[in-house]
């Protein structure tokens, strides 16, 4: 049977546990219907029926499996529902290692923001500030307009156009600086911009003198919760200081996205 791919290999496997989880693997993909029988499993994992039966016992026994009413097989239990549904609520936004932040934010020396959305807004609900005396004023849990930020674009990159209306109001949008986005049509081309490249820039749009670029955090369901974004003055984000941020901020968000379960297609 095809294992399931993580980046650990255990150093002292346990073969009952071994074949208890190959059950518990081959149920959840192949027993979706009527779920499987003992010869069934024998066959597919090429372990003898008496091991099979006995290992079935302790999962029925824990609750996650159970055996059909209607024949012999045996499918998933609902402990295995309950104990799946408590992973989102342990793995969210909150509970994650700041160091990862910590990290973007020693190695570039700029500030590092970690956003969500609320309505047409972005709410900042983690930040790490260099010791450098020049630097982002973006309060935690401040409010700034997602049409005119970094991580609000990328907030709303996947919304629609009458989703973009429904939440930023009618147009022209509110401008705050000469480069603000205020046309929706252009915001739409904007959005549009930072789905295939994959990232936003702010540059100047919301605050003179302020530059920052941001990219997604993915949850299990492959949605866009989350945005972390590099910001600083403008003087000192050049070409190729935001070129080799791009690729730092690339491994913080895929390492974000991983905690929260998202797998790349």
């Amino acid at each position: 049977m095809k294992k399931l791919k993580t980046e650990h290999t255990p150093r002292y496997p346990v073969q009952t546990l071994e074949k208890a989880l190959d059950i518990i693997e081959i149920l959840f993909k192949e027993g979706v219907n009527e779920g499987l029988g003992i010869s069934d499993l024998s066959r597919k994992l090429g372990i003898g029926k008496s091991t099979i039966h006995r290992i079935l016992d302790t999962l029925v026994a824990y609750g996650y499996v159970e055996k059909t009413q209607e024949s012999p097989k045996y499918r998933l239990g609902w402990r295995i529902f309950e104990i799946g549904n408590i992973v989102p609520r342990q793995r969210n936004l909150y509970n994650f290692d700041i160091n990862i932040l910590q990290e973007l934010c020693d190695k570039y020396k700029e500030t590092v923001n970690l956003g969500v959305r609320v309505d047409g807004d972005v709410v900042t609900i983690s930040k790490v500030e260099p010791t450098s005396t020049l630097m982002a004023n973006l309060k935690v849990g401040g409010r700034e307009p997602a049409h005119a930020t970094a991580m609000g674009k990328v907030l709303i990159s996947e919304l629609s156009k009458g989703e973009l209306i429904e939440i930023l109001g009618d147009p022209p949008l509110k401008s705050y600086t000469p480069n603000t986005i205020t046309d929706i049509d252009k915001l739409v081309e904007e959005l549009e911009r930072v789905r295939n490249q994959g990232y936003s820039i702010d540059d100047e749009e919301f605050c003179l003198g302020l530059f920052c670029v941001a990219m997604p955090v993915r949850n299990y369901n492959n949605e866009i919760v989350a945005a972390v974004s590099v910001s600083g003055p403008s003087v000192r984000l050049n070409f190729s200081k935001v070129m080799d941020i791009l690729e730092g901020l690339e491994e913080a968000t895929k390492k974000l996205s991983a905690y929260l379960g998202y797998k790349p297609k």
